[in-house]
C-alpha cells in the first residue's frame, strides 16, 4: 500500500524473522523538496521495494523449507518424551538453558546447510567441542579419532542400551533437515542423562562396599566412605556390572599405590562436599547424589591442573623458546635422568598419537600439544567417555568464533583477532611475524580471501600462531590415538626399553648446533602442508554461495540508491536553474532600460548643444 503526496507516507513490504514471514506495515516519513518530489519519490520507492523484494527472495529456498519442517514435525522433546519418558524430558529440560549457552558460539559460526542448521559432521564437532570445554570429557563417538568428521554418526556416541528408535530420531533429522542449536542442546543433555545414570549405578556400587543402604541418612565418617569408594572406582575406570566386589575393594584399598594424585583427589571431593551441600553430621540420599553428580562434572577441570604441571615442564625442555617441541633425546632423558617417569611412551606410540615431529629425521621431536592432548594422558572414568587434559586451543578459537559470528573470513580481520588474542604463553597485543603472515596469505588466496576457520588450514595455522596450545591437524587417517589401555588390548607396547631411550639420548648429542640454528619459523619444523580437509565441506560450499550472493545484492542495492541520489540530484539541479534563469530574466529588464536611458542621455545632451 503506497501514499503519494509531496511526503512519502507508508511501505507495506513482508519482513523475515527466523523462519517466520509476516507482513507488516512500516510507517516511513520523508519530506521532498517540492520542485523534485514526483522523481526523487519514484527512484525511492523503487529502491525501497528492491529491498523488500531481497527480504522475500533471499534465501527464499531455507526460509520455506525450514518453515515447512517445523510445521510438520513434533518437537523433537516430544518424541524423546514418548520414546523414554517424562522423567527423561524433564531432566534434559533442566539442563537445556546451560547447554544451549556453551553451544551458541560454536553454532553460530558453523557453516549451515539449506535450512539454516547444521549437519551430521558439524553436530559430531559441536557436540565433542561442548564436552571437552565443559568438562574435560573425550567422548567415545564423538572424537575424530584422526579420522575425518563425517566418518561416523554423533548417535555413535549414545549407549548400546539405548532403543534403535531414539537413534533413529537424531538419524533421520541430521539426515534430512540437520539439527538446530535447540535440537543439537537437545542431544547434547540427553547423553548427560545416561551419564548421570551411569554415576548412580556407581554409586550404588560404592554403597555396597561400603556396606551402606543408599536410602538411609548416613553420619559423615560413613559418608565419606561412600565418596571414598565411588572416586577410586571412578578414577580407576572399574567397569562395575563386569568386576567382582572382590577385586573392587582390593583396588578401592590400594588406589592410593596405583593413583599418584589420590590424596589431591579426595580433598577436592571434600571441598566440593562442603560446597555444594555444606558441612554437617549427616546426609541423605539426595545430598550424596548432588556431590556425587557435580564430581563427575567438574573432575575434569580439576584434574587438568596435572595436565598444567605437565606442560610446563615439557616447556622447560623445549627445543628453543616459543617453538612448541621438544627433542625426543631430551625427552628420554627427562624420563631417565629428570625423574619423569611418564615421558617413557615408545616411538611407534607416540607416531600413533600424533606427537611426533619427523619432518627432520636426525632430530625428531615431541610436540607438546599433541602430547597433552593425546589418549595417553586420559584417564578412562566412563564407558561413556575419559577424562583428559582441555584443548586450550578450544578456548582459543572460541574466542575467534565469538568475535566472526561467522564460518570464513578474510585474512586481514583473521590477523587484527590473533594478535590481540593473549594464551597460556604468548601476551595480548603482538606483531605476528613474517612467516605468520606469509602463510595466513597462502590460506586466504588457497580460499579466495574467505578463510574456513572450522577447516585443517586454519587449525595448521593455528598451531604456527599458538605453537604451545594448538594442537598440528595431521591428514586424516594417517594417526590413529588409542589410550594405552586400548593399546595393550591389541596386543601392542606402549612403553620404550631403557636401552632404546639411551640410543635416543646418545644421538641426540651428535645433532650440530648449526643444525639448531637452521630453522626459518617459529617452530623450526617444516610442518606443513597445503591440503584442506574441512569440517563440513557441503555446509561451507552453501556459505560461500551465501556470501556472494549478498555481496552482489549489496552491490546492487548500492548502485540503485547512487543512481537514484545522482538523477534526484541532478533534477533538482536542473529545475533549481531553471527557476534562478528565469528569475535573472524578468529582473533584467529594468537593468536594460537604466541602462539604455543612462547611454543614450550624454548623446541626447550631445546633439542639443
Amino acid at each position: 500500500e503506497m501514499c503519494f503526496s509531496n511526503t512519502l507516507k507508508c511501505c507495506k513490504c513482508p519482513i523475515i524473522l527466523g523462519s517466520r514471514v509476516f507482513s507488516t506495515a512500516t510507517s516511513i516519513h520523508i519530506d521532498f523538496p517540492a520542485t523534485s518530489a514526483p522523481i526523487t519519490m519514484m527512484t525511492f520507492i523503487l529502491a525501497l521495494l528492491v529491498m523488500c523484494l531481497r527480504t522475500v527472495l533471499g534465501d527464499v529456498f531455507l526460509q520455506h523449507s525450514e518453515f515447512g519442517h517445523e510445521l510438520n514435525d513434533e518437537h523433537i522433546l516430544v518424541q524423546l518424551e514418548r520414546a523414554m519418558g517424562s522423567e527423561h524430558r524433564a531432566a534434559t529440560e533442566t539442563r537445556m538453558k546451560s547447554i544451549t549457552e556453551a553451544l551458541s558460539s560454536i553454532f553460530v559460526a558453523l557453516p549451515k546447510n539449506s535450512t539454516g542448521k547444521v549437519g551430521s559432521s558439524s553436530a559430531r564437532y559441536a557436540l565433542h567441542r561442548l564436552f571437552v570445554q565443559r568438562h574435560g570429557w573425550q567422548v567415545k563417538g564423538l572424537a575424530a579419532d584422526g579420522e575425518t568428521w563425517d566418518a561416523a554418526q554423533p548417535s555413535a556416541a549414545l549407549p548400546d542400551k539405548v532403543s534403535s528408535g531414539v537413534k533413529k530420531l537424531f538419524d533421520d533429522r541430521l539426515g534430512s533437515s540437520g539439527l538446530s542449536l535447540d535440537e543439537l542442546a537437545v542431544f547434547a543433555a540427553t547423553l548427560e542423562n545416561f551419564i548421570h545414570a551411569e554415576a548412580m549405578t556407581r554409586l550404588q556400587s560404592a554403597y555396597q562396599l561400603s556396606g551402606e543402604e543408599p536410602m538411609l541418612t548416613l553420619e559423615k565418617k560413613k559418608v565419606d566412605k561412600v565418596f571414598q569408594a565411588y572416586m577410586a572406582i571412578y578414577v580407576m575406570g572399574i567397569n562395575t556390572t563386569a568386576t567382582s566386589k572382590t577385586t573392587m575393594r582390593r583396588h578401592v584399598k590400594n588406589v592410593g599405590k596405583i593413583y599418584p594424585g589420590w590424596d589431591l583427589t579426595l580433598k577436592f571431593l571434600d571441598d566440593l562436599r562442603r560446597e555444594v551441600v555444606g558441612d554437617r553430621p549427616s546426609y541423605d540420599f539426595t545430598d550424596i547424589t548432588d556431590v556425587v553428580e557435580e564430581a563427575g562434572e567438574r573432575f575434569g577441570r580439576f584434574q587438568n591442573q596435572e595436565c598444567l604441571d605437565l606442560k610446563q615442564t615439557l616447556v622447560r625442555l623445549e627445543e628453543f623458546n616459543g617453538s612448541g617441541r621438544v627433542r625426543l633425546a631430551d625427552f628420554y632423558n627427562s624420563a631417565l635422568s629428570g625423574g619423569q617417569w611418564q615421558f617413557s611412551e615408545s616411538l611407534e606410540y607416540l607416531r600413533q598419537l600424533g606427537a611426533l615431529d619427523e619432518s627432520d629425521s636426525s632430530n625428531l621431536r615431541v610436540i607438546i600439544p599433541n602430547y597433552l592432548n593425546a589418549p595417553s594422558n586420559c584417564i578412562a572414568s566412563s564407558a561413556y567417555y575419559g577424562v583428559c587434559c582441555i584443548d586450550e586451543c578450544e578456548e582459543l578459537l572460541g574466542h575467534v568464533e565469538t568475535e566472526l559470528k561467522s564460518p570464513m573470513a578474510d585474512s586481514g580481520r583473521i590477523a587484527k583477532i590473533i594478535a590481540n588474542l593473549p594464551s597460556s604463553s604468548l601476551a595480548a597485543g603482538r606483531e605476528l611475524s613474517a612467516t605468520q603472515m606469509q602463510r595466513l596469505k597462502e590460506l586466504g588466496d588457497h580460499h579466495g580471501n574467505n578463510i574456513p576457520i572450522h577447516g585443517r588450514l586454519f587449525a595448521q595455522w593455528m598451531h604456527l600462531a599458538y605453537p604451545r596450545e594448538c594442537p598440528f591437524p595431521h591428514l586424516s587417517g594417517t594417526i590413529r590415538p588409542k589410550t594405552s589401555k586400548d593399546r595393550q588390548e591389541d596386543g601392542e607396547t606402549t612403553r620404550v626399553q631403557k636401552d632404546e631411550m639411551q640410543k635416543y639420548i646418545s644421538a641426540g648429542r651428535h645433532v650440530t648446533l648449526k643444525q639448531q640454528e637452521s630453522c626459518n619459523n617459529e617452530i623450526c619444523s617444516a610442518m606443513w602442508s597445503t591440503e584442506e580437509e574441512l569440517v563440513d565441506a557441503h555446509a561451507h560450499s552453501l556459505e560461500q554461495a551465501r556470501k556472494a550472493a549478498r555481496g552482489a545484492w549489496r552491490t546492487t542495492l548500492f548502485s540503485i540508491f547512487a543512481f537514484a541520489a545522482a538523477v534526484s540530484f541532478a533534477l533538482a539541479t536542473l529545475k533549481d536553474s531553471g527557476k534562478i534563469l528565469g528569475t535573472v530574466e524578468v529582473s533584467s529588464k529594468p537593468w536594460r532600460a537604466r541602462a539604455a536611458q543612462s547611454w543614450l542621455k550624454p548623446t541626447l545632451n550631445l546633439h542639443n548643444v
